[in-house]
């Protein structure tokens, strides 16, 4: 796939350094794609920094990078099955997250609305080859918060 140059500078920034380096760069780049609706490009962006990360950052990494892939195929090119099977692994994700102790308590908060979310979404598929695109239409999508770190302890990232 063939990205603009907009994109393509945003992963060649995300791609240099280590993953305490960029993440806060990656996360406010691919905030700004969720919040125009560039869930794909959100995706990619997600994708180079998810390779760099490990336990709780890379598990809400995973969890956004299927959610947008869920979403993109409900908004922008859809397909049932393949929104519905990104939103289940997705969901499984934020599920994981939760269990790592690593989340404050209004991380725990964050992620119980994310999770409430997908089993939303996902109460609105009625086979492999149906939705209710409608209903699903009408759902309020999730909040990416501006400041992750405020959703992880104090452990989770080294002081700067």
């Amino acid at each position: 796939m063939e990205f603009d140059p907009e994109i393509l500078s945003i992963l060649e920034k995300v791609k240099q350094g280590n993953a305490d380096a960029s993440f806060d760069y990656a996360w406010e780049e691919g905030r700004k794609l969720y919040l125009k609706g560039r869930y794909f490009e959100l995706h990619e962006v997600f994708e180079f920094q998810w390779k760099k990360e490990k336990g709780g950052r890379r598990l809400l990494l995973h969890g956004w990078i299927q959610l947008a892939i869920s979403l993109n195929k409900v908004f922008v090119k859809p397909n049932i099955r393949g929104s519905k099977m990104q939103a289940e692994k997705a969901r499984e994700k934020f599920l994981k997250l939760s269990e790592t102790g690593e989340l404050s308590p209004f991380g725990a908060e964050e992620n119980g609305l994310i999770v409430s979310y997908l089993n939303k979404l996902l109460s609105n598929f009625e086979s492999e080859e149906s939705w209710d695109l409608e209903r699903i239409k009408e759902l309020s999508l999730p909040e990416m918060k501006e400041n992750p770190k405020e959703l992880f302890s104090s452990s989770v990232f080294p002081a700067s």
